[in-house]
């Protein structure tokens, strides 16, 4: 079970880095935030945030329901990392800057 949550995580920091370069990059410059500084803070919160959501999104709306899925649920460094990439993506809107 842990093979297939290294390797989701694996790919949720491939496509982050994507989102992060090409997305990312261009909504922060919009909104006058520069994008120099802790980029790989903001990389990894991206990827970590979207391995959360993706999660969130199989056990509530497709409602999968597996041991694997339970037990990430129920852990508090689960919790822990969707709070702290969440504040890592969203805070330099509010700061300013990286």
């Amino acid at each position: 079970m842990y093979t297939v949550t290294l390797i989701e995580i694996i790919i949720f920091i491939v496509i982050g880095s994507i989102i992060s370069e090409g997305l990312l990059k261009h909504v922060y410059q919009r909104f006058g935030v520069s994008y120099t500084g802790n980029i790989g803070v903001v990389f990894l919160g991206v990827s970590f945030l979207l391995f959360c959501l993706y999660t969130l999104f199989r056990t509530y709306i497709l409602s999968v329901k597996n041991a694997l899925l339970k037990e990430r649920m129920t852990s508090f460094t689960f919790w822990l990392v969707f709070i702290w990439s969440t504040y890592s993506v969203f805070s330099p809107f509010m700061r300013g800057s990286l």
